[in-house]
C-alpha cells in the first residue's frame, strides 16, 4: 500500500514570516488506506500558545516523528529550523480512512519554523508517517 504527497503554497502570500504550505496525502491505490489522523487537537488556554492552531499541531507532529521536514536555499545550504517547542501529549484521534482517490491536507506554517528570505527560492522536503506508512514531497518554494 502506498500513498502519495505533494507540497502546494497557500495562494495570496505575501509575508515571508507569514508563508504557509499544504501537504497533500493522496491514496492512488483502489484499496483503503488508514494513516494517522494529523489533528492533534488545540492548545490550553492555560499554555498561552504564542502561534497558530497549525503551528501548534505541526509543532506536536515533528516533536513525535510524525512529520520532519528540511529545507535548503539555492545553494544547497540547510536552513536551520526555528525551535517552537510545545510541552503538551497530542490528542491523538482515529486515523483517517482514506479511499481510492482521497487526500486531505496538513496545513504548515512553514514561515513560523523557518527564516525565509523574500523573493528567494527554496527546495522544501516534508515526511508524514506513522509506524505502518511514509510519504515524502519534495518541491521548490520562491517566497513571495
Amino acid at each position: 500500500m502506498s500513498l502519495t504527497a505533494a507540497i502546494e503554497v497557500s495562494p495570496g502570500e505575501t509575508d515571508a514570516r507569514a508563508l504557509r504550505i499544504k501537504l497533500r496525502v493522496t491514496n492512488p491505490s483502489d484499496r483503503r488506506i488508514a494513516i494517522l489522523n494529523p489533528d492533534m487537537g488545540v492548545p490550553s488556554a492555560a499554555a498561552k500558545w504564542p502561534y497558530s492552531k497549525e503551528a501548534y499541531q505541526t509543532s506536536l507532529l515533528i516533536s513525535f516523528g510524525y512529520l520532519s521536514m528540511s529545507v535548503t536555499d539555492e545553494a544547497g545550504k540547510v536552513v536551520p529550523r526555528e525551535p517552537i517547542m510545545s510541552s503538551a501529549t497530542p490528542a491523538l484521534r482515529p486515523p483517517i480512512e482514506l479511499g481510492p482517490g482521497d487526500s486531505f491536507e496538513v496545513a504548515i506554517p512553514i514561515g513560523n519554523f523557518y527564516q525565509l528570505e523574500s523573493k528567494k527560492a527554496y527546495r522544501v522536503a516534508i515526511e508524514y508517517s506513522n509506524q505502518n506508512l511514509k510519504v515524502l514531497a519534495r518541491t521548490r518554494v520562491i517566497v513571495p
